[in-house]
């Protein structure tokens, strides 16, 4: 009798120490998922044939639809400038990004992508400061650029005629549509921007 009085009271003790139902209606507590990064948009935007990074000639004119690509920048349209009334969008992003975005003339659509600073690239991994040598072009890829390119040198690979490279042509004083000699170029020319065209160049 003692034997079976002392195996119940065991019996009752583990059941005590044991894991406890949850009482109807109660819920036990689940830890929460840990959060996700936020989404900042591309850190690195490329430059092909095809376009610049998600942008393109399909790409709307919009302020909003582009701020979405674009999380963390500065969306904006730019005020017209020296007389020019094309409508123009600007990002602007902390790491230093500038691309400014022409609208095409008959369509509320990207027409043009200009790269002018930050984590910018070409097709091959091209970037920004790149010397006139170390690109490997040759004068009779070039041409001068006219309107808010006056002043610089464009360039193009064969194959692809929508992106031009365009570099900077500082100390030059010659005719506004002539193209520097090579050694100039070696000494002075600099690669200062990427621009797409919806048109080829």
């Amino acid at each position: 009798m003692r034997n079976l009085i002392f195996t119940a009271l065991a019996g009752a003790l583990l059941a005590a120490c044991g894991p406890q139902a949850s009482a109807p209606g109660e819920t036990s507590a689940v830890p929460p998922p840990a959060p996700k990064p936020a989404v900042v948009g591309p850190i690195l935007i490329t430059f092909s044939e095809r376009g610049a990074g998600e942008i393109n000639g399909e790409t709307a004119m919009d302020v909003r639809r582009l701020g979405g690509l674009f999380p963390e920048s500065t969306v904006r349209r730019a005020p017209p400038r020296d007389g020019d009334t094309t409508p123009t969008i600007t990002v602007r992003r902390a790491d230093g990004l500038e691309l400014d975005l022409r609208s095409a003339a008959d369509a509320p659509t990207v027409s043009r992508i200009l790269g002018r600073a930050g984590p910018v690239t070409g097709p091959q991994g091209e970037e920004l400061g790149a010397s006139w040598s170390q690109m490997g072009f040759l004068t009779e890829t070039c041409a001068r650029g006219a309107g808010d390119m006056a002043g610089a040198l464009i360039c193009y690979r064969q194959g692809a005629p929508r992106l031009g490279y365009v570099f900077g042509l500082p100390g030059f004083t010659g005719p506004a549509n002539a193209v520097p000699d090579e050694d100039f170029l070696d000494e002075n020319a600099r690669l200062n921007a990427f621009m797409w065209s919806a048109q080829a160049g």
